[in-house]
C-alpha cells in the first residue's frame, strides 16, 4: 500500500456522485489507504475505505477537525468527493511532495496551480508560490497536525468563510510544470493530479468547463446528468 493516505470529505447528499468518484479513484489509485469523512456510516461507500463520521449539525471547519482527530497519519492528501480523477496521477511527484511535507520543506502543497506568476521553490522546479498558493479546499498534501492547527484557528466557519480567512504561509506551494491548460478564469489543469475541479458547481454537474471529461464518466457509470441537473 502506498504511504500517502487519501482523506476524502463527503456527505450522504452527494451519494449519487460516489460511484463515479470512487470508481475513478479505484481505477487510478487502488493501492492508496483511503479514509472517508462522512456524516453517517453508509454501505454505499467502498469496502476498502475507513469511514470516519462527523457531527452533521456542526459547521464545516468543526466537522473537519472532528474527523482529523480520528485519523492517525502524519501526512495526508485531502480533497472532496466532487474532485473526480480522469487520468493517472504522476506518482513520482506525489511521492516527492509527500517527503517535502514530511521533512518540513513545505507546509502544504496544493496539486493545482491558480493565478499567475510566482516564486519557484529552491528545492523543486515544479513548486511555486504566489498569492493563491495558500491552503484551500483543493487536493492538497499537508501534515495532519498542520491541518488541525489551521482549523483550530478558524472554528465555526463554513467552507467559503474558511477559504477566505486562510492566510498564506511562507511554505505553502502550488504544483505546476508551466505548460498546463488554463481552465476557467483563475486555475489550470493539474499536471500531477488530473482531476475535475470541481465536478459539481452550485449543486449541478459542471458541464460548462468539463464536458469532455465528464461525458465518458457519465457513460461508464450510467449517470443521467439531468437527474441532478447541469450547469
Amino acid at each position: 500500500m502506498n504511504k500517502l493516505p487519501l482523506v476524502i470529505y463527503t456527505h450522504t447528499d452527494m451519494k449519487d456522485v460516489w460511484p463515479s468518484f470512487f470508481g475513478q479513484l479505484n481505477k487510478f489509485m487502488p493501492d492508496y489507504k483511503l479514509y472517508v469523512c462522512v456524516n453517517e456510516i453508509d454501505k454505499a461507500l467502498p469496502e476498502n475505505c475507513l469511514q470516519i463520521t462527523y457531527d452533521d449539525s456542526k459547521k464545516y471547519t468543526n466537522r473537519i477537525l472532528e474527523s482529523l482527530d480520528k485519523i492517525d497519519e502524519d501526512v495526508i492528501l485531502f480533497f472532496h468527493e466532487d474532485m473526480i480523477l480522469y487520468s493517472n496521477p504522476l506518482r513520482v511527484y506525489l511521492e516527492k511532495y509527500y517527503e517535502y511535507i514530511l521533512t518540513d520543506k513545505a507546509n502544504s502543497i496544493k496539486l493545482l496551480y491558480a493565478g499567475s506568476g510566482g516564486t519557484k521553490s529552491e528545492f523543486e522546479d515544479t513548486l511555486v508560490q504566489n498569492d493563491l498558493s495558500k491552503f484551500s479546499i483543493q487536493p492538497t498534501i499537508i501534515k495532519t497536525k498542520t491541518f488541525k492547527e489551521l482549523i483550530e484557528n478558524h472554528l465555526e466557519l463554513t467552507i467559503y468563510e474558511f477559504e477566505d480567512a486562510i492566510k498564506l504561509n511562507q511554505k505553502d506551494f502550488s504544483a505546476t510544470n508551466g505548460i498546463e491548460k488554463k481552465r476557467g478564469i483563475f486555475h489550470y489543469d493539474s499536471f500531477v493530479f488530473p482531476y475535475i475541479a470541481t465536478a459539481i458547481n452550485k449543486g449541478k454537474w459542471n458541464l460548462t468547463e468539463y464536458q469532455t471529461e465528464l461525458n465518458p464518466i457519465f457513460e461508464e457509470y450510467n449517470i443521467n446528468p439531468f437527474d441532478r441537473g447541469i450547469w
